[in-house]
């Protein structure tokens, strides 16, 4: 008996040491985001080799509910740029209907994934599966089927700025011109891209699929940057709290002054193009005003920030903005720089009454200070999106 005792004890020992063995060596489980090189051979013409789409949901409510109709969609970074858009209804048979919804579409940083989220279910979906690390901007179509992302690549011992037109869901797409300063879409289905030297700058137009390119201009302004005002363009020289910057309409090639000379200038047009959002600087202090184009009036506003800081609702009528409550350092290099950061409240702006409204503080009902930046609003003003500029998080408003 006790031998049968010790062979039944020796055999457990014998299962526990393999069961351990098993569980120490076995193959972990993972998730396949994708293989090979993102966008296939550089320059190739094709953004990716073969079908990248694995969509995948996450359910039960995703984002973090800081405050009341506050969510942290992400926290970890994203890249600079995302857009929101309106899903509508779809009834696919007499007892089947999906109500609509409101779109958000950006890109994690880290993986390079695009992500879909429904900022009314919460319902937060990887649209493509690629692994695209580092993407730095993104400039997306307005309806979110596409985006125009740049990225530091490293090429036979030097860097480059690559850009590529990615479709939502990773298939498809293609490689731009390389090291291009800027690369964005303008009016629904037009993309500008942008390129400088010492001596010059270039700037071009194309259909969204790449067809039809045109050069736009060729000037010797050099230092500048494109803003898409509805299917137009402004330019504005670099802000800086020492150098005048000056604002150009762009009609048929020709440059129109527009704006300047102010300190740290920096404009955002309206999505009709009619009317500029600008702020400046007297190094220490913003300014913030609207330009109409067509009959010349200039309105100061209540509230100051960078004009970066805002955006415009559909209709024209209105601003969101985030506002520091308070300033400090050499304004705006200091910002840009990355050495001093904002505490943002976000306000609204009536443009017909100039009444400024408080939206939200997050740092007051969430606890948490936001430096906000890209800011974006879907056509119905039903939802707010903007990144933390102190740590690429992605958040969203329910206004």
């Amino acid at each position: 008996m006790k031998r049968i005792f010790i062979i039944v004890a020796a055999v457990i020992v014998l299962l526990g040491i393999g069961l351990g063995l098993y569980i120490l060596f076995r193959p972990a489980a993972h998730l396949t985001v994708g293989s090979g090189s993102a966008f296939g051979d550089t320059g190739s013409g094709s953004a990716f080799n073969g079908n990248s789409t694995n969509s995948s949901s996450v359910n039960g409510g995703s984002g973090t509910v800081v405050a009341p109709n506050l969510i942290r969609i992400t926290s970890g970074p994203v890249s600079a740029g995302e857009v929101a858009f309106e899903i509508p209804p779809v009834t696919t048979s007499s007892t089947t209907f999906t109500p609509g919804d409101i779109g958000v579409h950006y890109i994690d940083r880290e993986s390079g994934n695009v992500y879909e989220y429904r900022a009314l279910t919460r319902k937060l979906t990887r649209m493509s599966n690629k692994t695209l690390p580092g993407i730095q901007e993104a400039s997306w179509l307005p309806d979110g089927s596409m985006a125009l992302v740049r990225f530091l690549a490293q090429a036979s011992g030097s860097s480059h700025i690559n850009t590529y037109a990615l479709p939502f869901d990773g298939n498809g797409g293609y490689v731009l011109q390389a090291d291009l300063n800027q690369a964005i879409f303008t009016g629904s289905s037009t993309i500008f891209t942008l390129t400088t030297s010492d001596t010059s700058s270039v700037g071009s137009t194309a259909n969204a699929d790449g067809t039809n390119i045109k050069t736009l201009f060729s000037s010797p302004l050099t230092s500048i940057m494109a803003r898409a005002a509805g299917a137009s363009i402004v330019t504005v020289n670099k802000a800086a709290s020492e150098i005048d910057g000056y604002a150009f309409s762009l009609s048929n090639g020709v440059f129109t002054p527009i704006l300047g000379p102010l300190k740290g200038l920096t404009i955002l047009p309206s999505p009709s193009g009619k009317i500029i959002l600008y702020s400046y600087t007297d190094g220490s202090t913003f300014h913030m005003s609207t330009l109409n184009l067509t009959d010349g009036t200039v309105i100061e506003l209540p509230l100051a920030t960078l004009a970066e800081k805002c955006v415009w609702t559909s209709d024209n009528t209105s601003l969101y903005c985030g506002i520091p409550s308070s300033f400090s350092g050499n304004l705006p290099d200091d910002w840009y720089q990355g050495t001093t950061s904002f505490v943002d409240k976000i306000w609204r702006i009536d443009l017909t009454t100039r009444l400024a409204t408080l939206i939200v503080d997050p740092s007051y009902v969430g606890k948490t200070d936001i430096d906000a930046v890209n800011l974006t609003i879907d056509p119905n003003s039903q939802v707010l999106v903007f990144r933390n500029k102190k740590d690429s998080s992605l958040w969203a408003y329910s206004l």
